[in-house]
């Protein structure tokens, strides 16, 4: 379980008593792999999911989860259970 400062629904930072709010963000970290193309993090340039770019593409659920478990693993989310029963538009990811 992994500790950060927190974001709100609308991405901004979340505050608390005048202060960044902090607590557990390992939800926030899987939305940021799956927003982030490759190469937006100078620092890391092969993280980076790019759901949007999976949209405009004809893949099976096997190759999405896939490559989505490639990113998460390259990220230290090992056992993430990626559950795409419902269609890939109500993805589920459990880690």
């Amino acid at each position: 379980m992994r500790q950060d400062i927190l974001r709100d629904e609308n991405g901004a930072l979340a505050f608390a008593n005048g202060d960044f709010a902090t607590g557990q963000s390992d939800q926030q970290h899987v939305m940021d792999i799956l927003d982030l193309q490759p190469g937006e993090l100078k620092e890391f340039p092969l993280a980076g999911f790019g759901a949007i770019n999976y949209i405009k593409r004809t893949i099976t659920a096997d190759e999405f989860k896939r490559d989505l478990k490639l990113q998460l693993n390259y990220d230290g989310y090992n056992n993430a259970t990626i559950d795409t029963s419902k269609g890939i538009e109500n993805l589920n990811i459990e880690i």
